[in-house]
């Protein structure tokens, strides 16, 4: 394998792991934006808001509430208003939904040859170790050789040559496996 595949396919292994962090990022988000929208909902829907009462109301109860020509009062354009917020701030946490649920599936497009590859067959457990360690935790060569291979780096980089040609191999044999079916 030249060194331009060698590149490439550890480029795609640091991707990967990083778009899973970003999926795993994302999917939190939605889960709490959904907690918001509910609330939103919720607050919307038993109308509560409050209104500043030095603003729309007068100060003295034995006093008349400030009427408008359309016989709407001071207090309940206050209240329309609020509501009104409580919409346009459920539209946006609803877009931005949206938006991340459509950013996840993008992401999962991205890693999904990745993951077939790494998952079936399933790798050797030392090659998923030092796949972890190299490109999810961007741990350095001589730090997997001092905790896998007793210090020994001449023996990492083997193996990190090794990993990277058993997943090319993976991958060419999917690739003609699906151009003859």
């Amino acid at each position: 394998m030249d060194t331009e595949t060698f590149k490439n396919i550890e480029g795609q292994l640091y991707d990967h792991f990083i778009k899973l962090k970003e999926t795993a990022y994302l999917e939190q988000e939605c889960e709490e934006l959904k907690v918001q929208a509910d609330n939103i909902e919720f607050d919307i829907k038993q109308c509560n808001v409050s209104v500043d009462p030095e603003r729309h109301m007068s100060p003295l109860l034995t006093e008349k509430v400030q009427v408008t020509y359309n016989n709407e009062s001071a207090a309940e354009k206050g209240i329309i208003k609020e509501i009104e917020n409580l919409e346009h701030e459920l539209d946006y946490v609803k877009r931005k939904v949206f938006e991340n649920r459509s950013r996840i599936r993008e992401l999962n497009r991205g890693t999904a040859k990745l993951k077939k590859v790494l998952s079936t067959p399933p790798l050797p457990k030392e090659f998923m170790d030092f796949i972890i360690y190299r490109y999810k935790l961007n741990k350095s060569v001589t730090w997997i050789a001092n905790e896998m291979y007793g210090g020994v780096r001449s023996t990492a980089y083997r193996r990190r040559k090794e990993v990277i040609n058993y997943i090319w191999e993976l991958d060419m044999a999917k690739i003609t496996i699906s151009k003859a079916v």
